[in-house]
């Protein structure tokens, strides 16, 4: 990443919320009168303005749509920070892996017109694919619904001129794989005889009408996208309104998530999917095959919600609606499309930065709850209710104590309140949570890894930060671990020039490799690792061994070079 290129926003700073609705249009078949549905959009707009405080989005596009088309669009926030210009109703934002149900929709066409079968191993269509396999082959069916057992994680099309390997049977379970998807618009093009670009765009922006969307984001985009933003701190831990920089700008062309949209024109797919491939002329597709889009393939949660994964989408029954969802992240933006068609409404939202994990769910759930309330007649429901803040630990008795090192080194913890402190260099430093039993340390000596603490039957009885190992006085365990000496050339913090991966850092502790300090490596016996699980498909391995230092870490194909930086 070139830092001189960044632009430091702190956290919330700029992210005052503006409203600027493009139109307003309440359809009178659907909605008796456009003042009936007024305090939803109040209340949903209110909600926006304290959830993007809460998170430090700087800026957000809506669409809400239902059978007869755009009900609203609303922008909030900033396309750019620095400069102080809005998002506006034509600003495109990338929409990410929300792009994988467009892929499937493609697919589908293709089997519409006889041109694909999505039971024959997908090597007949892609001769020049390596796949190494002791299962049945991989079929279409299997990678559209993540259950081909390939590589989860790889975006770069690096991960595609290797031998790609599989763990799992094809069918039995459920693996989100981004190369898997990238195949599919390699597929795309083997079928359809041209670009993927030009196929995306002449099967679904052109009879959709998105005229304002791109199946690929290219420089010439540049102009009209927002700017994205991603935690200043590259490759260390982020905490909730942390501050942001501008991200380095890329063209994203790989089929796991290429498209850029406005807020309408996402309106307009959403008009497509409640009307189960219908459009206002004609069909987008048949309607069997959209059953088979809508099928359940796989059980999934989604986002620890009961759902099935259909074709490039979450199928979900929720109260007797069927729900059809999925959410994006890109290197700065984060995005999420929830569809009701049984009640007939759907939303989008995205923000144009990546928070970490974070995706704008909460936004487009609630608007589905305020719009199917309305449409019943009855009382809106509460907004969600406020996340409890990175600083309050209701459970901060739990850590409280002295952790020690074999060599010595300490470290304190006391509670204040619902507050967990670290006391350190005459220093009380307010911890943040970031999940069960971790947090972030904001104190430079702390900065490079997550603090996390481990239990024994319910009790914390150890603390971990990186490579250091503290032992609390609860602990009772072996106090001497064997280690592979040749393991010692694998520490160390390496580096991806692509803005999807970074920077990760290798720490050796109690005689085992992490990754970042958390993520166990497990040795494979082929000299590789797999990251928590031995068999699952993604890998990792350590090469070019120069004065007892690893020069390179390969993860399932994509290069990692050893960074002499802290």
């Amino acid at each position: 990443m070139n830092f001189s290129r960044r632009k430091f926003l702190s956290g919330t700073a700029k992210s005052a919320v503006a409203v600027t609705l493009l139109r307003s249009v309440v359809p009178a078949n659907t909605l008796a009168q456009a003042a009936a549905v007024q305090p939803a959009f109040a209340r949903l707009d209110e909600f926006i303005v304290r959830h993007m405080r809460e998170t430090g989005a700087p800026g957000m596009t809506l669409a809400l749509a239902n059978r007869d088309g755009l009900i609203r669009t609303s922008t909030y926030g900033y396309a750019d920070t620095k400069a102080g210009v809005r998002v506006a109703p034509e600003t495109m934002f990338e929409i990410g892996s929300v792009s994988k149900s467009f892929v499937g929709l493609v697919l589908l066409q293709l089997r519409d017109e006889g041109k694909l079968d999505f039971n024959k191993p997908i090597v007949e269509y892609l001769p020049w694919l390596k796949i190494n396999s002791k299962f049945e082959a991989i079929t279409t069916h299997h990678i559209l619904s993540h259950t081909g057992g390939l590589p989860g994680a790889p975006l770069l099309l690096d991960a595609l001129l290797s031998e790609l390997w599989t763990a799992y049977e094809p069918g039995k379970r459920f693996l989100y794989s981004n190369t898997g998807y990238n195949i599919l618009g390699f597929l795309i093009e083997a079928v359809d005889k041209r670009s993927f670009a030009e196929s995306m765009r002449a099967r679904m922006l052109v009879p959709l009408g998105m005229t304002a969307s791109s199946p690929i984001i290219t420089n010439d985009l540049r102009k009209q996208m927002a700017i994205g933003y991603e935690p200043l701190a590259e490759g260390k831990p982020f905490s909730v309104g942390g501050p942001l920089a501008e991200a380095q700008w890329i063209e994203v062309d790989i089929a796991a998530g290429s498209i850029a949209s406005t807020p309408s024109d996402m309106a307009k797919y959403i008009r497509m999917l409640l009307n189960r491939g219908a459009l206002p002329k004609g069909r987008l597709l048949s309607e069997e095959a959209f059953a088979l889009f809508t099928k359940p393939a796989i059980n999934s949660p989604y986002r620890g919600e009961p759902a099935s994964y259909g074709y490039g989408i979450w199928v979900s029954d929720v109260g007797g609606h069927m729900r059809l969802r999925h959410t994006g992240g890109m290197v700065a933006f984060s995005s999420s499309i929830d569809v009701d068609v049984t009640g007939g409404i759907g939303a989008f939202a995205s923000v144009n930065a990546n928070l970490r994990g974070y995706r704008p769910v909460a936004v487009t759930k609630y608007a589905i709850e305020l719009f199917n309330a309305s449409l019943a007649g009855k009382p809106l429901p509460d907004p969600p209710a406020p996340p409890p803040a990175p600083d309050e630990v209701k459970n901060a008795g739990d850590y409280v104590g002295t952790y020690t090192s074999l060599d010595g080194k300490k470290l304190e913890f006391a509670a204040e309140g619902s507050k967990l402190v670290l006391v350190h260099a005459n220093r009380r430093v307010v911890l943040d949570r970031i999940g069960p039993d971790r947090f972030i340390v904001k104190h430079p000596d702390f900065d490079a890894f997550v603090l996390g603490f481990a239990r024994e039957n319910q009790q914390v009885t150890q603390a971990f930060h990186g490579a250091n190992w503290y032992m609390g006085a609860k602990y009772n365990g072996p106090k001497t671990f064997e280690t592979k000496k040749e393991w010692d050339a694998f520490v160390g913090h390496y580096h991806n020039d692509s803005p999807w991966y970074g920077d990760t850092r290798v720490v050796l502790r109690k005689g085992q490799l992490f990754i970042d300090g958390v993520q166990p490596l497990v040795p494979r016996g082929d000299g590789k690792f797999g990251i928590g699980d031995p068999a699952a498909p993604d890998w990792i391995s350590f090469e070019s061994i120069v004065d007892g230092r690893a020069m390179r870490l390969n993860f399932s194909g994509i290069i990692f070079r050893r960074s002499f930086t802290p």
